[in-house]
């Protein structure tokens, strides 16, 4: 057998440089690790999880009782931490796991995923955040459920949207269980068993999430995006050295598998396709929930639009490494199957290079799940304190708010991680669909914000159909036409429905009034511009929705 180039390969004794074969070196990643091995990445594990208990404390003792403390971090997260919270929010396992598993198969064809966010996230967080951030801050809005409520003053209109980001919400934060658990598992060699590391995942974000709620994940968010980016960077540099540099790599690609170098139209990257991920990645953002909440925390617009502006600078320095690092493994680790290249990057890096780095990248793995189940976590205990207690309980208070979110933040993980014992295989099916279903909120979200005309009518119609159009969608009730997915029809359908209903039912002027006016009085104090500081918001009105 010719000698393989890798030096800690399983399946030979090579120790040298690149030369000979790959195509026996993938028995590396399945056999058991040594105890040195486990004792490193066990170590690593136990230093993060004392960071997060560290941080998670530290923001309990600046998070009072109050619901503006717990829920929005008093509106006062600056700068660095706010992008942090917004970005490490977004980041889900999907960038590390999911992927390079689109690069390793598809190659550059990947590379238009990032043309949506790139061109959107700025415009939209100085517009379309700034106005949320300015309506919310004024009248002491927390929840988008009562945001959304007060503009179209709709009851119904709000049930529907609970529900919706309920139901999208809840398989994310349980695929983060179930990736963290299988992640310990599989890097430790089952001396972790996966039961107990998903326990161990949920515990450490019930923690800081209930004690320090909204700094407690803003800080955390922080570091846990320090950890993560740096890991990809670190990765990236320490892979093309070892490799013989990225000159070498490309030529192997070029020789090897040069369909990879090549703009595929074909299949998942079709013209329809591609049409469908730039609507799904553009505005997705800010169809998610936690990142609502997050955007109305800032400080001030100017934070709100400095995260803006960092945002797609941070978007590159996370993608590009992990979609190179799938790209570069086809070549250096060929033979993965299917679902097999998703773990690429760990696959590559566990073979070509030192132990600590394989620790490095476990740390970076929980990071990143752990930085989208706190916000997930949160924000569905705050919908459910404000939009559910909070509005039909009689006597709820804003101190009692928090009390009720508090209990259901350690509810909802205790029911994840029950369910994530379950054998549930489509689980990360629905996950991954579950962009699909927050993106036909569009329609909804920016229409109440841009447009005075739109009415409540419009917008549950417009929820209804595109809602239903997602999810038959999914279930293959109707064909992929000109390769367009499901997100393509739920979106423009459901945006011409909201257009052509709201015009055929009554207008709501004085509803739309109310926040146009906050709007208006900044560009007639002669800014015009995302910087204007709005009022403060009315403490008398925070947990009272409806006034």
């Amino acid at each position: 057998m010719p000698r393989c180039r890798w030096p800690r390969c399983g399946a030979c004794s090579a120790s040298s440089g690149p030369t000979g074969t790959t195509e026996h070196h993938l028995a590396y990643p399945r056999k058991r690790p040594t105890m040195s091995q486990t004792a490193l990445i066990l170590v690593g594990a136990a230093a993060f999880v004392v960071l997060m208990v560290a941080l998670g404390r530290a923001a309990a003792t600046r998070t009072s009782g109050d619901a503006e403390s717990y829920f929005v971090a008093d509106r006062g997260l600056r700068r660095f931490v706010l992008f942090a919270a917004i970005f490490g929010t977004n980041m889900t396992a999907f960038v590390m796991l999911g992927l390079p598993g689109v690069a390793y198969h598809g190659g550059v064809s990947i590379w238009l995923m990032l043309a949506g966010p790139l061109l959107f996230v700025m415009p939209l967080s100085f517009y379309f955040g700034y106005r949320c951030w300015l309506v919310a801050r004024r009248y002491g809005y927390i929840t988008p459920v009562e945001f959304y409520r007060e503009r179209f003053q709709s009851d119904g209109l709000a049930v529907l949207m609970f529900l919706g980001f309920v139901g999208w919400t809840i398989p994310y934060v349980l695929t983060g269980v179930i990736g963290g658990g299988r992640a310990l598992e599989s890097f430790t060699g089952g001396t972790i068993p996966y039961w107990a590391g998903g326990l161990a995942v949920t515990v450490v974000v019930a923690y800081y999430t209930w004690a320090g709620g909204m700094k407690g994940t803003a800080w955390t968010n922080t570091a846990q995006a320090v950890l993560f980016m740096a890991f990809l960077l670190l990765a990236v540099v320490l892979v093309a050295n070892a490799a013989g540099g990225t000159g070498r790599i490309a030529d192997t690609l070029q020789r090897e598998n040069p369909q990879l170098l090549t703009r595929s139209w074909d299949g998942p990257f079709s013209v329809g396709a591609t049409i469908s991920q730039l609507i799904l990645f553009s505005f997705i953002i800010f169809a998610f929930p936690f990142v609502w909440i997050r955007m109305i925390s800032a400080r001030s617009s100017k934070d709100l639009r400095v995260s803006g502006i960092v945002y797609p600078v941070a978007l590159v320095l996370t993608w590009v490494p992990a979609i190179l690092l799938g790209l570069w493994s086809a070549s250096l680790v060929p033979g993965l199957v299917g679902a097999e290249a998703d773990s690429a990057i760990f696959v590559l890096t566990g073979q070509l290079l030192p132990d600590w780095v394989a620790a490095f990248g476990l740390v970076a793995l929980l990071a990143i799940v752990m930085s989208s189940m706190d916000a997930q976590v949160l924000t569905l205990s705050n919908m459910l304190s404000r939009d559910i207690v909070g509005r039909y309980q009689r006597g709820s208070t804003p101190t009692s708010q928090v009390r009720s979110a508090r209990v259901f933040v350690l509810a909802l993980l205790a029911l994840t991680y029950a369910m994530s014992l379950l054998d549930m295989p489509g689980i990360f099916d629905v996950a991954e669909f579950a962009f699909t279903g927050f993106a036909v909120f569009y329609p909804l979200l920016i229409a109440g914000i841009f447009w005075r005309r739109a009415t409540k009518w419009g917008a549950m119609a417009s929820l209804v159909v595109g809602q239903a159009l997602a999810i038959t969608g999914y279930l293959g009730w109707y064909p992929a036409v000109a390769g367009l997915q499901p997100v393509f029809w739920g979106v423009t359908i459901g945006a011409a429905t909201l257009v052509v209903v709201s015009l055929l039912t009554p207008p709501q002027d004085a509803a739309a009034d109310r926040f146009h006016a906050v709007w208006d009085k900044v560009q007639t104090a002669g800014t015009g511009s995302p910087t204007a500081a709005p009022e403060p918001a009315p403490r008398s009105t925070i947990g009272e929705p409806g006034q």
